[in-house]
């Protein structure tokens, strides 16, 4: 097994002598390094010494690397480079911007609103966020935190849950009340969007595990997006699909109504996740304890 400590010389001399090979001069390496001049030549004699040869030759207060020198100064900046670049990936800084990635329908609806009041709390740190839908753009070990969409297990991921997922039809007041009493072949359009993976519920996928066949016979809007389908339903062209309680607010506003009757659950749910590879922040942790708590403030059963 390498022992570096008995390969290598004392590692503020590598330092010393970086700066010095960078500067050419001592003075001002000693000015970089919050020293005196007198320290940085001692250090650089100090590593002559260890390696038994000359890495500057002296003239006057300018300083010509050697051979030795000019190799061992090519090697020793890329070395700590690497180094600094490694620590810097895994230290914790002392006012860390925390990372938080979220399934885009989950980041509109229920999510920018709850980091907004974060944001303006006492409880408030620095952070960015990012969405996307594809599960490995969200995985991604950079992430502080993760909000995502689907079952419980996610290896290398310690998940909780935020809220199981339950869909039901929404619309205004005037299209729900349309979509029950209208007459065949009148009903308000189903407004539809592209499954972007298996786990997400169109009204195919609803009808056919909800039982609700006289659906089939709706008229269907082809949307962009499921954002587009809610945007489209809050304007009354036409029912979409909500899933709970991602609308929350929508609902208890008044801006959408829920057909109650038809809610279907789906065994899937929101999990808000952070990486086992790494110890969260202080930051972390109070960002996801408010949006832990947040969820069962929103949700009765607290579930």
């Amino acid at each position: 097994m390498q022992s570096y400590r008995k390969s290598l010389p004392p590692l503020d001399t590598l330092v010393f002598f970086e700066a010095a090979s960078r500067h050419l001069n001592f003075t001002e390496a000693a000015d970089e390094l919050f020293v005196t001049q007198a320290a940085v030549s001692k250090r650089i004699r100090q590593l002559e010494d260890w390696l038994g040869l000359d890495l500057f030759e002296r003239k006057g207060r300018k300083l010509v690397p050697t051979d030795a020198g000019e190799y061992l100064a090519e090697k020793t900046g890329m070395t700590l480079d690497y180094l600094d670049q490694a620590l810097r990936t895994i230290k914790v800084p002392s006012h860390p911007v925390v990372r938080i990635a979220s399934v885009t329908a989950l980041a509109t609806f229920w999510l920018q609103p709850r980091l907004r009041d974060f944001a303006l709390s006492d409880e408030a740190c620095l952070f960015n966020l990012i969405t996307a839908d594809e599960l490995g753009d969200l995985l991604n070990p950079q992430h502080d935190l993760v909000i995502l969409h689907g079952e419980s297990r996610f290896p290398g991921w310690n998940a909780d849950l935020l809220f199981e997922e339950e869909i039901v039809p929404v619309g205004t007041a005037d299209v729900i009340e349309a979509t029950q009493t209208a007459r065949k072949g009148e009903a308000p359009a189903l407004l539809n969007f592209a499954r972007m993976a298996p786990n997400w519920t169109d009204w195919q996928v609803w009808i056919q595990r909800s039982g609700w066949s006289e659906f089939l016979e709706r008229p269907i809007i082809d949307c962009a997006s499921y954002n587009q389908t809610i945007g489209r339903a809050l304007k009354g062209q036409g029912i979409a699909l909500g899933a709970l309680p991602l609308l929350q607010d929508e609902l208890a506003s008044g801006s959408l109504v829920a057909m109650d009757t038809r809610t279907l659950s789906t065994g899937k749910g929101y999990y808000i996740a952070s990486s086992q590879s790494r110890p969260s922040s202080e930051e972390t942790e109070r960002l996801k304890n408010v949006l832990l708590n947040s969820r069962s403030q929103s949700d009765p059963s607290g579930s």
